[in-house]
Formats: C-alpha cells, sequence, structure tokens
C-alpha cells in the first residue's frame, strides 16, 4: 500500500545531503536514486506516489539539483545550498546550514582514499545494514583511471560482508583481493575496522 504522506522539508533537506554523498557531481537517474534509497533503509522517499521525483523536482526547483537529458545532477555547494533551501522551505537559514555542514562533514571528513604498497585505492565505506548489490555498485563507482582499486572498511564484526562484497566483484568483474588488515577505531572504545583491498 502506498503511503500518501509526502517527506517533510527537513527530509528533502536531508535528501539533498544524501545525494552529494552517494553521488557527489555525477548524473544520476530518480530510479537509481530511488534503489539507493531503498538499500539505505529510507523509504520515505519512495512511499508515496511520485517519489523520489517529487522530491527531486522540489530540490530543482530549490536550485540545488539540475535536470537534464543525463538526468539529475547536484548544482550547488552547502553553503549556497543552505540559502535556497532555506527560502524554498521556508525555514531558517543558519539551522539549515548548521544541519547540512554537520551532516556533510561526518560523511566527509573520512579519507576518499588509501595508499598500499605504492597504489592507490578509492574508500568504500560498508555498512552492517548494506546488501552485496549495493556496495558492490559503490566499489565500481569508487575506482577511476587514478586507483589501482577499492578498498572496503567496515566494523571488523561484519567482516562477512567485505568478503562477500569482494567475492561479487571477483566473479562479475575480475577483481582481485590484494590484501587486508586490521586497524583500530576512531575512536578508543570504538569497534576494530576490517580494511580489504581489491586491485580493479
Amino acid at each position: 500500500m502506498t503511503d500518501a504522506r509526502e517527506p517533510t522539508v527537513d527530509e528533502r533537506i536531508d535528501l539533498y545531503v544524501t545525494i552529494r554523498s552517494l553521488f557527489r557531481d555525477r548524473p544520476f537517474e530518480a530510479t537509481a536514486l530511488g534503489r539507493r534509497l531503498v538499500e539505505r533503509g529510507e523509504h520515505e522517499y519512495v512511499s508515496a506516489t511520485g517519489e523520489p521525483a517529487a522530491s527531486l523536482s522540489w530540490l530543482v526547483e530549490a536550485g540545488v539539483v539540475t535536470a537534464d537529458a543525463d538526468g539529475y545532477r547536484v548544482a550547488a555547494d552547502p553553503d549556497e545550498a543552505a540559502e535556497k533551501l532555506a527560502t524554498a522551505g521556508g525555514v531558517d537559514v543558519d539551522a539549515v546550514r548548521r544541519r547540512l555542514l554537520s551532516a556533510l562533514a561526518a560523511d566527509e571528513g573520512a579519507p576518499r582514499t588509501l595508499s598500499r604498497e605504492g597504489g592507490t585505492y578509492g574508500v568504500v565505506r560498508i555498512d552492517p545494514s548494506d546488501s552485496v548489490g549495493a556496495a558492490v555498485e559503490r566499489a565500481l563507482a569508487a575506482v577511476d583511471a587514478d586507483h589501482r582499486g577499492a578498498v572496503l572498511t567496515t566494523p571488523g564484526t561484519n567482516a562477512d560482508l567485505a568478503q562477500r562484497v569482494a567475492d561479487r566483484l571477483a566473479a562479475d568483474h575480475s577483481w582481485s583481493k590484494a590484501g587486508s588488515t586490521v586497524v583500530e577505531g576512531e575512536t578508543p572504545d570504538a569497534e576494530l575496522v576490517f580494511r580489504l583491498y581489491l586491485d580493479a
């Protein structure tokens, strides 16, 4: 059954953060976004009729996302986006700015690449709630011409999921495992982090 409730202004502001984190400046389609949102458990953007297209249209009208023949694309940096989203939503700009910068800092504070034996690897964080397919898609997107491959990083108790992602990449894309390490978490009481390096 379809939920008739539209996402709130706050949820649409959070959607901008999610889109920027997932796609950065790459184009994307509404269907791809919907799939990623379901995989992340963010069902409020796909449960109502016409979503996530309606929220994307709202973000386009706000001026923080553009739409063209290649799909949608983030069009405003966080500072500019704060003003535009606040205006579109009729909310306080300083509150929106704090919300955006806090959420984006949490995402962007982590390293985007790691080096191993002279090679550079794109970092792909895997949460226990991620599906194998979603993690594979992120790993493929994390590698460009400057990278030897990707490094899957996840809490140590989630290492099994990282291994399954690596097996899928090996089977479907001919990637190979290049080694793994376990490192301390970011805080003294944080869980150990498992890193699995893959050559693309």
